[in-house]
């Protein structure tokens, strides 16, 4: 079908002028490879220079309706409209995230249409078939979204097992000085262990926190298995409790015995966490212990200098 000697015909038979108008809509249409809407068909006139209102779009699309040349349907909830010219059938393409429709013409199709039509003797005016699916750069984005949710699921995993490991030594940590004030009689040593735990005590209250909150913004934790390869009895060892009070702890323990203990504990997390850091392979894990080795090297720091200060002032 010859597009614009069908249309002059089309309007002759109508007893319908050939406007400048009527011409350039049918043009849109017959040149258009998206199938588009009312409003796309003006911002397409609009874009070339032509300025048509939308009534004039209306009355020609139903002109051309009536007359068999264009054919309405529905596509992504939207009436769209495309020319019945002399082309094969074809295929669209219709993404269900961006909706942009593609069409895709098909010799090998039209062939086998008219086998089959052919075969039932059924007389096939036009045919075309949607194909609903994602296009090629939204499944790009798709995948670029499903490796960085992956990577933010193993560092939130990484993060709440890490987390769960100190918790376990600071809850051992608290228990050992409590302990520990309670055995010894001497005075500042019992005050000093009461301090020391208080501290651990504030310290184990402000993970607990972070641990809460990160369970509480990622429920799907609570089922996620261990990441990395600690578990609890490494804290045990650690602060190994029964041991710990008989080989350090008695009833004459002094205010300087006290934060030497302390130092002595503060180093073994210390080097437990930065030697567990170092043999992760998880960048994620390594930069997780390595800020809980920084945090109890500076807490070391500090009681050495009250250690030190003790000592100069007597």
């Amino acid at each position: 079908m010859k597009a614009r000697k069908d249309f002059r015909d089309l309007l002759a038979k109508k007893k319908l002028k050939n406007t400048s108008q009527r011409a350039l809509i049918w043009n849109i249409l017959v040149e258009s490879k998206n199938h588009p809407s009312v409003e796309a068909i003006r911002d397409l006139l609009i874009h070339k220079g032509h300025r048509i209102g939308l009534a004039t779009v209306y009355r020609t699309l139903k002109i051309l309706l009536a007359a068999g040349l264009i054919r309405q349907s529905k596509l992504d909830g939207m009436t769209r409209y495309e020319a019945l010219v002399d082309q094969p059938n074809h295929l669209h393409f219709v993404c269900n995230i961006c909706h942009r429709n593609v069409e895709f013409p098909s010799r090998r199709i039209e062939t086998l249409i008219r086998k089959v039509t052919a075969e039932r003797r059924f007389e096939e005016r036009y045919s075309r078939y949607v194909i609903f699916g994602l296009c090629r750069a939204c499944q790009r984005r798709k995948e670029k979204s499903a490796n960085l949710t992956e990577r933010l699921r193993a560092e939130k995993t990484v993060v709440r097992d890490a987390l769960e490991v100190t918790l376990t030594i600071e809850r051992l940590g608290l228990t050992f000085y409590t302990n520990a004030s309670k055995k010894t009689q001497d005075d500042r040593g019992r005050r000093m262990f009461q301090r020391l735990a208080a501290e651990e005590s504030d310290h184990l209250r402000r993970l607990q926190n972070e641990y809460r909150n990160l369970l509480k913004e990622n429920e799907w934790l609570k089922r996620e298995p261990a990441r990395l390869p600690v578990n609890r009895k490494i804290a045990q060892e650690l602060f190994p409790q029964k041991d710990l009070l008989k080989s350090q702890v008695n009833d004459r323990t002094t205010e300087l015995e006290a934060l030497n203990i302390a130092m002595q504990l503060e180093r073994r997390s210390h080097r437990f966490f930065k030697d567990f850091a170092g043999q992760l392979h998880d960048s994620r894990g390594r930069k997780v212990f390595m800020e809980f080795a920084k945090e109890e090297q500076l807490h070391f720091e500090m009681l050495l200098k009250e250690y030190q200060t003790v000592i100069e002032g007597r």
